[in-house]
C-alpha cells in the first residue's frame, strides 16, 4: 500500500537506514552467520499486540540478532496456542492470561519478554443497538464475539468479557459467544453482517469502529475514562512466550527473540508515531488508526521489555477472578512460567 504523506522513496530509504543501523550494532557473529529462520504466530495484522512483531521485521531488528522472523497471522491467543502446541511456530506474542489458562493443563508455555505496559480492551456494541443496550446487563440473551471461541482455549479478550459479564452480575452461559477474529476485517466484517450484538475489541480497531459509526464502547479498560474497578486491570496481556521444550533445547535463540524484542521495543518509543506508521508502510485508514493510538497511549507498551512484579501481580488478580471459582486458577502462579533470565525484572 502507498505510505501515508511521504513518498516511496523517503519510507525505502528510512527502513534501510533503519536495517543497517541495527545490523552494525548487533554482535560480530550475528552478522557473520546466515540469519534463523524463526515463525513467530501473533493475532493480527496491524493489532495492537502484532504491532512490535511486524516492527521488528520492518526495522531489520530482527536480523540485527541473526533471526529472520516469519509472521504467521492468527485470529487470538488460541489459535497462536495451537500453532506453538502443533509446532507450526517457534514463539508468539500474545496474551499472558491466555497461555496460563493453557498451562493449567501442564506447564507447556513459558514467558520470555513483556511486550505491553497498558492493555486497552473494549466491548463494542453495535450501533443500530444503542436504544437498547445502554448497560452490560442489557448484554443478557445477546450474540458476544470473541478473538477466537473454544472449547479447550480461553484467550485474553473472551476472559475479560467474562470477567466484566460476572462483576456486573450477569452470567455468561446467559449470553452466546461466537468467533470474531482479531483483526478489523474480522471484528468489522462481523458487526456489518450482524453476526454479533457486541465484540470484544482492542485498540486500534475500537477507536476505528467508533469512528466509522459500527460500534460504539460499552465499557474499556486502559482508556482515560476507564475508572479501573475491574479486577486486575493492570494486567500483562502482550508477551512473548514460547514452548518451554523449544527454550531449554535452544537458549541462544531465546535469548536472541529476547533482544529482538528489546530492540524494537527501544525503537518504538525513540521515535513519533509518525515514523513508526512510515516504518510498517501503512497508508489510509490502517495508518491514521495506528497513529492515533500510539499518539493517545504513549505509555501502552513496555520501555524494554522487563517483567514488572507489580503487573504480574495484576495478572495473577485477573485471571483468578476471570476463571471464577477454578482451585486450579486460583493456586496458579505466574511465576512458575516467567523465564526472565535475558528480559529482567522490575518493581
Amino acid at each position: 500500500m502507498r505510505p501515508v504523506e511521504s513518498g516511496g522513496r523517503r519510507r525505502d530509504l528510512l527502513q534501510c537506514s533503519l536495517a543497517l543501523g541495527l545490523a552494525l550494532a548487533a554482535p560480530r557473529s550475528a552478522r557473520a552467520q546466515a540469519p534463523i529462520d524463526v515463525v513467530l504466530a501473533t493475532p493480527g495484522p496491524a493489532s495492537a499486540v502484532s504491532l512490535i512483531p511486524e516492527l521488528a521485521v520492518k526495522t531489520g531488528a530482527d536480523r540485527a540478532e541473526g533471526i529472520a522472523l516469519r509472521l504467521k497471522f492468527v485470529s487470538g491467543g488460541g489459535v497462536a496456542i495451537r500453532e506453538l502446541n502443533n509446532g507450526n511456530a517457534s514463539c508468539a506474542v500474545f496474551g499472558l492470561p491466555a497461555a496460563m489458562h493453557e498451562n493449567l493443563a501442564g506447564p507447556k508455555l513459558v514467558a520470555l519478554a513483556a511486550i505491553e505496559d497498558r492493555t486497552l480492551l473494549s466491548v463494542m456494541v453495535r450501533s443500530d443497538l444503542k436504544p437498547v443496550v445502554r448497560r452490560i446487563e442489557d448484554l443478557r440473551g445477546r450474540v458476544l464475539g470473541v478473538h477466537s471461541n473454544s472449547l479447550t482455549t480461553a484467550t485474553t479478550g473472551q476472559q475479560f468479557l467474562v470477567l466484566v459479564l460476572r462483576q456486573h452480575q450477569v452470567p455468561p452461559e446467559s449470553v452466546r459467544f461466537v468467533a470474531a477474529g482479531q483483526s478489523w476485517e474480522t471484528q468489522s466484517s462481523a458487526l456489518r453482517a450482524r453476526l454479533v450484538d457486541a465484540t470484544v475489541s482492542e485498540e486500534p480497531f475500537g477507536l476505528r469502529l467508533e469512528q466509522e459509526g459500527l460500534a460504539y464502547p460499552l465499557f474499556r479498560i486502559g482508556h482515560p475514562s476507564d475508572p479501573r474497578t475491574l479486577p486486575g486491570v493492570g494486567f500483562l496481556r502482550g508477551t512473548l512466550i514460547a514452548p518451554r521444550s523449544r527454550v531449554e533445547a535452544q537458549p541462544e535463540l531465546a535469548q536472541r527473540l529476547v533482544r529482538v524484542m528489546q530492540r524494537t521495543l527501544a525503537w518504538r518509543l525513540a521515535n513519533p508515531p509518525q515514523a513508526v506508521v512510515e516504518a510498517l508502510g501503512l497508508s489510509g485508514a490502517d495508518a491514521a488508526a495506528i497513529g492515533a493510538m500510539l499518539a493517545m497511549y504513549p505509555q501502552q507498551y513496555s520501555p524494554d521489555g522487563r517483567f514488572s512484579a507489580a503487573q504480574l501481580e495484576q495478572t495473577e488478580t485477573f485471571f483468578r477472578e476471570s476463571a471464577g471459582a477454578s482451585p486450579d486458577a486460583v493456586a496458579y502462579r505466574v511465576s512458575s512460567m516467567v523465564v526472565d533470565r535475558w528480559a529482567g525484572r522490575k518493581p
